[in-house]
């Protein structure tokens, strides 16, 4: 070996295990919520609002216009049930209010 080979081997090896690189003090876990939607029989469907990977509350879709249903399957609704669990707004009529609000901007 050539003494630079030398000097790389002395030096530390850094690693995921190693903790310099990580702070324990600052670390913060967040809360990971997800929307599941779940095929019913009879062409029915729900939506599934998961709060680390535990259902949180449940959007009957039987409760729900076509139209209504065809905002969730979109990226903004998705994103629509996600801020409105996160405002806490868990009931049917609030969440129903807020889909005929961003139909009408479309």
């Amino acid at each position: 070996m050539s003494t630079s080979e030398n000097e790389i081997m002395k030096q530390p090896i850094l690693n995921s295990q190693s903790n310099e690189l990580f702070d324990e003090d600052s670390h913060v876990i967040h809360k990971l919520i997800n929307i599941k939607r779940i095929s019913l029989p009879q062409k029915g469907e729900d939506w599934q609002v998961l709060e680390n990977n535990k259902v949180a509350f449940t959007l009957k879709g039987i409760k729900m216009t076509q139209k209504e249903k065809n905002v969730l399957y979109t990226l903004e609704g998705i994103q629509l049930l996600i801020k409105e669990y996160k405002l806490g707004n868990k009931t049917v009529s609030g969440i129903k209010k807020k889909i005929k609000e961003l139909i009408k901007r479309k």
